[in-house]
């Protein structure tokens, strides 16, 4: 397989960190960024070109698009030169948060084959989710490159577009709201009589070991959640302070909030 990596930013590295290690030598990646700083630290296997070289032999398999949305047009216009038909032999592969199919189709020639993902920030240490989806010029075939490519970097889930804006509220947005809880929980742990060191350890093993068990057994969160309730005990009584602070309507307001300021960055 052949890729070509547009934005070698935290995001870019990740992705080509991944696919080095899943596939090693099955796999070649060329990669290029507009910022040199940005190139610093990548694979010594990883060709370094400009995009405007990267047909000149083994046109690439798929192109990831790795930049900023307000730095779309720059990135995509480099490809204005090159031949139209070698422009869309590739699956371009966006993960600009926000930037519709519909955008990307603007800056590539008609009917090019054109993937949009909402990775997140896990994916920097391989235990990402990203969602994806294609447009209509896509065949069944590229589904299944896009995945081979996400799956370097975590979990893949397949979603219309119409659905990509709520994903990015929860799970594009998500990992700062866990931050978030865990913090208040070290902070809770010290407040109760811990020391920091402690509290961290406890806080951060305690969502890893939460989160590893809703995601291996067959119960539903309810039920987990039930198991860890005695009667008038301490989880009870921690739970009704929860609820009474309105942590779960808040944590609910927050995904949609995000999901709305997703649409409104896409228009």
């Amino acid at each position: 397989m052949r890729v070509a990596v547009l934005g070698t930013g935290n995001m870019g590295k990740a992705l080509i960190a991944g696919l080095r290690a899943a596939y090693g030598n099955d796999i070649s990646i060329r990669a290029f960024d507009q910022y040199e700083s940005a190139l610093n630290g990548l694979d010594k296997e990883v060709e370094v070109l400009p995009p405007e070289q990267w047909f000149d032999s083994c046109p690439p398999d798929a192109i990831i698009v790795a930049v900023k949305p307000a730095d779309m047009s720059i990135a995509l216009g480099r490809f204005a030169g090159i031949q139209e038909n070698l422009v869309k032999k590739p699956l371009w592969i966006s993960i600009a948060a926000g930037v519709s199919l519909d955008s990307l189709q603007k800056y590539l020639p008609k009917n090019s084959r054109i993937c949009r993902v909402m990775p997140n920030t896990p994916a920097l240490i391989g235990e990402g989710v990203s969602a994806y989806t294609t447009n209509g010029d896509c065949l069944k075939s590229d589904s299944q490159m896009v995945e081979n490519i996400l799956k370097a970097c975590g979990k893949t889930v397949a979603v219309p577009e119409k659905m990509m804006d709520a994903v990015t509220g929860l799970s594009g947005s998500g990992p700062a709201y866990v931050f978030l809880f865990i913090e208040a929980l070290i902070e809770g742990g010290i407040t109760a009589g811990l020391p920091f060191g402690t509290a961290k350890e406890c806080a951060i093993q305690t969502v890893l070991g939460a989160a590893k068990m809703a995601a291996q057994t067959e119960d539903c969160t309810w039920s987990l959640k039930t198991k860890v309730m005695s009667p008038a005990g301490t989880t009870a009584s921690g739970l009704a302070a929860l609820e009474r602070n309105a942590f779960k309507s808040a944590v609910i307001q927050a995904v949609v909030e995000a999901t709305k300021r997703s649409e409104q960055l896409g228009h």
